[in-house]
């Protein structure tokens, strides 16, 4: 294993880990695992304080997709907590009402929000603890308010805030006017601390079938959404295989479509090919990585629908499909799709030997930016990138989940997990992860030194984000291959904020944590 310098600790340990990103959602979780709750226990208690602590990234009105690795019977299970469509909502519908293209933002833009559905029934599954106890925290601190961190303070300060707030009055209302906010200064949410105190009481049932669904709906409604209290009934969480394939003598674990966790297991699948070729992993050179990435998101475009109604693409991650795959041409036919990142993630160890990596979001800063001020829930905005087009993979259906870029992701070596990684980016996600598992596995770096190393990231198009620190071979071999390269900065929230625990063959969780955002390990001891 190389020794680096790195800009935050490795914290070790064999009682239990939590990295998430925010400390206070780190530290709700870390409580939890000392109390004796496992992995999904404190993956949920995380996961509500990061509703709270970040609510311009994720929040009760969102989603999340999760793997689960449960030590006793040694299978990963992958977690759907994505909502549908509403079933009003359909293209003709929003012709109707003088759309030509889908959304941006609005009422129109949500589908069923189903992270709180998807807490309850993990814990009902995996858990050893009642969602009462475990997100009664999370209701408190929405009362007393969060602290403004650094990055925090600069959001609400900042230009894209000041424009939200300028066009979402019930927004501005909610978090305060853009400017003037100070370091510390608390950010409170009484409504959703009573929203949260009503699901610890009463159950998920208190937002999809009780009171708080239907004070939801109204305010919805009155916005001008067309989601009915039916919608949320019907709602439920999808429990399902992950996606496999074979990683360096490994095996990756990721979510199965309408996750783009297919774009990850093909990346990594092409690295497996090239390491046992070659006899050894193998560092990858920015071209050979760009090529791979055009095959994985080639795929991803061919299997980004709902799951009820696309065929699952396992066969593609079998090795003679792969190498099919590795002998195209490269080119990429993907999807064109605008940037988001304001995602949230969290990973847990326990000291049991089970695993979680959990990602959830409002999709872009604030999602949709409409706000219940019954509920305090401000609702998501994942419908963003469906499309009016029929013939188009992301086309728009009622009642279907949509496309999501939430991309968790697992390492199983003989019987255990060995590695638990997320990281918010949207389309950089399966990117991030696999640079970032290229540089623990193929080039030697411990966890914290491969989340630090320097990254890039292609959306689509000829421009190749990069971040300043990468060597200079790097940038003449991009634009040798006929790309651009648009420079980010050293450390560019566009390159992720990666969460990541590594379990050593003694049982050492080495927890690392991404400084490029506010990402932070605690230890159950």
């Amino acid at each position: 294993m190389t020794t680096r310098f790195v800009h935050r600790p490795i914290v070790m340990t064999d009682a239990g880990v939590v990295v998430s990103g925010h400390h206070k959602a780190s530290e709700a979780g870390a409580a939890v695992l000392r109390d004796g709750g496992n992995a999904m226990d404190a993956a949920v208690a995380a996961s509500a304080a990061l509703c709270v602590a970040i609510p311009h990234m994720n929040g009760v009105g969102g989603d999340c997709i999760a793997l689960y690795f449960d030590a006793a019977s040694g299978k990963t299970v992958a977690i759907n907590g994505s909502g549908r469509a509403p079933a009003a909502l359909s293209p003709e519908k929003l012709r109707q009402l003088g759309h030509d293209t889908m959304p941006a933002r609005g009422p129109l833009s949500s589908s069923v929000g189903g992270l709180v559905h998807a807490w309850e029934e993990c814990l009902l599954r995996y858990g050893t603890r009642g969602l009462g106890d475990l997100i009664a925290p999370a209701a408190v601190l929405a009362a007393k308010g969060v602290p403004l961190d650094l990055q925090l303070a600069d959001f609400f300060n900042g230009p894209v805030y000041a424009d939200l707030a300028g066009h979402f009055a019930p927004l501005a209302a909610l978090y305060g006017s853009p400017g003037g906010r100070k370091l510390g200064d608390l950010l409170c949410n009484p409504a959703l601390a009573a929203t949260l105190t009503a699901i610890a009481r009463d159950g998920a049932d208190a937002l999809y079938k009780g009171a708080v669904g239907g004070a939801l709906i109204a305010d919805l409604k009155a916005a001008g959404a067309v989601m009915s209290e039916d919608d949320l009934a019907g709602h439920d969480t999808r429990f399902d295989r992950p996606l496999t394939v074979a990683y360096l003598g490994r095996c990756l674990q990721a979510a199965p479509p309408n996750s783009q966790g297919l774009a990850l297991a093909v990346l990594s699948g092409l690295a497996d090919l090239a390491a046992r070729e070659a006899g050894r992993p193998q560092a990858t050179t920015p071209a050979d990585y760009l090529r791979r990435k055009a095959i994985a998101f080639t795929c991803r475009g061919r299997f980004v629908g709902d799951p009820d109604r696309f065929e699952r693409p396992d066969r593609l991650l079998e090795e003679a499909p792969l190498q099919g795959l590795r002998a195209g041409d490269g080119a990429e036919a993907g999807l064109a799709l605008r940037p988001a990142g304001d995602t949230s993630t969290l990973v847990v160890m326990d000291r049991f030997g089970n695993a979680v990596s959990w990602v959830q979001s409002l999709f872009e800063e604030f999602g949709s930016c409409v706000v219940s001020p019954a509920t305090g829930i401000v609702m998501h905005n994942r419908l963003a990138l469906q499309s009016l087009d029929p013939a188009s993979p992301l086309a728009l259906r009622p009642a279907e989940r949509p496309f999501h870029t939430l991309c968790p992701a697992l390492v199983e070596k003989d019987g255990t997990c060995e590695v638990a990684i997320a990281t918010p980016g949207d389309h950089g996600q399966p990117q991030t992860i696999h640079q970032v598992l290229t540089r623990l596995y193929a080039e030697g770096d411990n966890i914290q030194a491969a989340i630090e190393a320097p990254r890039i990231r292609h959306d689509s198009g000829l421009q190749v984000m990069v971040e300043d620190r990468v060597p200079p071979a790097w940038i003449e071999e991009i634009r040798a291959a006929g790309y651009e390269v648009a420079k980010i900065g050293p450390w560019s929230r566009l390159a992720g904020g990666v969460n990541a625990i590594y379990r050593a063959d003694n049982g050492q969780a080495m927890a690392g944590a991404d400084p490029r955002r506010a990402s932070y390990a605690i230890t159950a001891d």
